[in-house]
């Protein structure tokens, strides 16, 4: 048995930022980071981007190598996923068979890809990207020339789509609704993006669904729910992530769509905090509960998590937010676009920067910018936070000739 004070489960971002705050408290208490893969934690955003395109190696995606990790004084058990919490006990089985007594331990098991049960979906070349190994055998399959086919067409398809077109592969994505980001309710928005996509040689499939693989030993073709075959090389699928609460689920702590949180960033054990995609907190300025899989709240919930298991009593406060970067469009997107009576766009799309913004009774509840100045969306990130009253004021908001500053 190995007593440590702080236990970190999952070896990501969360994790990191919470041993990172937890030493600008403590000093000197042990921390422990176990995680399931053999490389210490590294940052998720480069695998569909600069990795996957071979411009970063994973050293340089590193979020903190052995010399970095010691300088923290945190240890890093690799490969050695957690496999049962016993609250009661306040220990936790390595999957090695090692047991570790804890005070404090935070979950940040993150999330794994829905996976599609289909025919033939258990055939090589069939790819789900969610780390360094997953990304790895994308680029040794995307080779010039080649075929892949994208399975969704939200954010980390197109990234992945953009990616592999750079390294001069075909690629057509296939989408199940008729358009892209149809939950966003913009089809300026959706055309836009999907139209630059289409310039840069990605092909679209709308209001299709995959009906089954085929191939002998290898994916050789998609077929379409309207018996199309699409022949291809490679198929990669994009269509979701799930949390992993199982740890969570079986140590008796509260789970719903990822496990429940206060506003401290504590389960419904007082000895055991959760951070990043795997929870599900209360958004108090939009006064509902959520859960967030996105880079900010990783690194916020986790830096949360670890001020509070060092004994802070910070509460989390987030206006969540999403970026991406699909070829040469940089897209920034913050708040909850899920209810709004209005939409204002500022700026034109044909001049490749614009921002759609989402009203809910005159206030801005969401906007999602392409290509725009930091400054600019910033401020209207203040306006959501303010809940700035812009009742008759819209056509202002709309027009860039009017500074933002001037409507706060």
């Amino acid at each position: 048995m190995r007593d440590v004070k702080y236990l970190l489960i999952g070896g990501g971002l969360a994790s990191i930022r919470a041993a990172q705050q937890i030493r600008t408290v403590d000093t000197d208490g042990s921390i422990l980071i176990a995680c399931d893969e053999p490389a210490p934690p590294y940052d998720r955003p480069p695998l569909s981007k600069e990795y996957l395109q071979g411009v970063k190696t994973i050293d340089e995606i590193s979020l903190g190598d052995t010399e970095q990790l010691a300088g923290l004084k945190v240890e890093c058990a690799l490969s050695q996923e957690v496999t049962a919490i016993d609250p009661k006990a306040r220990t936790a089985t390595l999957a090695g068979g090692e047991q570790i007594r804890y005070e404090k331990a935070l979950i940040a098991t993150g999330g794994r890809p829905v996976k599609l049960d289909l025919p033939g979906s258990s055939l090589a070349g069939i790819h789900y990207l969610r780390t360094a190994a997953d990304a790895d055998a994308i680029a040794a399959a995307a080779q010039p020339g080649r075929k892949a086919i994208i399975i969704g067409g939200g954010f980390i398809g197109l990234e992945v789509a953009a990616t592999l077109r750079k390294r001069d592969v075909d690629v057509t994505v296939i989408e199940a609704l008729p358009r892209i980001w149809e939950r966003l309710g913009n089809r300026d928005l959706a055309d836009y993006v999907s139209g630059y996509c289409t310039a840069k040689g990605v092909k679209f499939r709308y209001s299709t669904l995959v009906s089954e693989f085929r191939g002998e030993d290898r994916v050789d073709a998609v077929i379409t729910n309207t018996g199309d075959v699409l022949e291809c090389d490679l198929v990669c699928i994009g269509v979701g992530i799930r949390p992993n609460v199982e740890l969570a689920l079986a140590a008796g702590l509260e789970v719903n769509d990822g496990i429940i949180v206060d506003e401290n960033m504590r389960t419904s054990d007082p000895h055991i905090y959760a951070a990043g995609d795997v929870t599900n907190y209360f958004d108090a300025l939009f006064n509902r509960r959520r859960r967030a899989e996105h880079w900010g709240h990783a690194e916020q919930s986790g830096r949360v998590a670890g001020l509070n298991m060092a004994g802070g009593a910070e509460v989390y406060e987030l206006l969540a937010y999403v970026w991406s970067d699909i070829f040469d469009i940089h897209l920034e997107f913050a708040g909850d676009e899920h209810d709004h009576d209005a939409q204002v766009r500022r700026g034109e799309l044909a001049d490749n920067s614009f921002m759609i913004m989402y009203l809910k009774e005159g206030r801005v509840t969401a906007f999602f910018a392409i290509n725009t100045p930091a400054r600019e969306y910033s401020i209207v990130r203040r306006m959501i936070m303010k809940k700035t009253d812009l009742t008759g004021r819209e056509a202002q908001l709309a027009d860039p000739a009017v500074g933002l500053r001037s409507l706060l």
